[in-house]
């Protein structure tokens, strides 16, 4: 005699694992429908479009997986989401040996990831941005007290601590990020940017440690020539231009700054946010020398025409005040 036994369903160890089980049939079911309603539509490609993504902003969550996933997935009074979510090996809330990139939002939908921004002129980057969030679990302390590092206020004294991210979950972004490359040429290389870089006012992700320049390598990204920022370097031994100037030179690169002509947090804020994108050992908020010879080398590289305009309008007004 054949004893045949009941298959036990083993349930989900968390809410998020639970979730995906759910999404999974939900996709199942709407694949299985549309295969019938695709039968009285004819598809026929337009070479006459593009596609709406201009920017990709890279994020840190600065909580664990779990919380990070349900946060981005479930609907609340502040609700956000990204296109993708990448986890950390070694966090005790993903419940899996191999790491996995997770699509929240498909590229051709709006994920709510840059709230206020702005980039090149652009404001609303949801519009037209690629959110990718990593986990990494920064802090910062102020007072004794602990608290996220997602929000930043006006003032300047407290300590933050930015874990590595590990090699596996960056391999991951790489990958993502030649795909996104393929799919979407129309983002320019000082388009892969920071969320830091769109809104420094309130913002430090994906903080100091984030290798830019390694992502540059790879082909995604900007960066400046090492020769070009020596020459400025050394041009600007005597004397660095004018706060104004460099203001200027920020805004011009697509960074959102006033232009007031004073060294004010406003403009402290939008050069830390540069110096974490491009002199990562060099964070101090301060127009110092390096600062403005890295961000001249970048404007030479990338924004020649409108690098030519500054430094015109900048000759006058030295003129002027001499």
């Amino acid at each position: 005699m054949t004893i045949f036994k009941t298959a036990k369903f083993k349930l989900p160890r968390s809410a998020w694992q639970f979730k995906l089980l759910v999404y999974g049939a939900i996709a199942l079911l709407v694949l299985t429908a549309g295969g019938c309603a695709s039968r009285d539509s004819i598809h026929v490609e337009s070479a006459n479009q593009d596609t709406r993504v201009r920017v990709v902003v890279i994020h840190h969550t600065t909580g664990d997986f779990g919380s990070s996933f349900n946060v981005l997935t479930e609907p609340s009074g502040n609700p956000v989401s990204s296109h993708y979510l990448i986890p950390e090996p070694g966090d005790p809330s993903y419940d899996s040996k191999n790491l996995k990139l997770y699509s929240l939002v498909k590229e051709e939908g709006r994920a709510w990831h840059a709230g206020s921004s702005y980039w090149a002129g652009k404001t609303s980057l949801n519009d037209i941005s690629i959110g990718i969030e990593l986990v990494n679990q920064t802090y910062c302390r102020e007072a004794g007290e602990i608290q996220s590092a997602e929000e930043v206020d006006q003032e300047p004294e407290r300590l933050c601590f930015f874990p590595d991210f590990a090699e596996s979950q960056l391999q991951i972004l790489f990958k993502l990020l030649q795909g996104i490359s393929e799919r979407h040429q129309e983002v320019k290389p000082t388009h892969f940017v920071g969320h830091a870089d769109i809104a420094p006012q309130r913002k430090i992700d994906p903080g100091p440690r984030f290798p830019w320049q390694r992502m540059y390598r790879l082909g995604f990204g900007a960066w400046y020539d090492d020769d070009t920022m020596f020459r400025y370097w050394e041009q600007f031994r005597q004397e660095i231009p004018l706060v104004l100037t460099l203001q200027t030179a920020l805004h011009t690169y697509g960074y959102k700054i006033e232009l007031s002509g004073e060294n004010d947090q406003q403009s402290r804020n939008v050069v830390r946010a540069f110096q974490m994108h491009f002199l990562p050992h060099r964070v101090s908020g301060d127009f110092n020398r390096e600062t403005a010879a890295a961000l001249y080398a970048l404007l030479e590289k990338y924004y020649p025409e409108e690098f030519a305009n500054l430094l015109a309008t900048a000759s006058d007004i030295q003129v002027e005040q001499r």
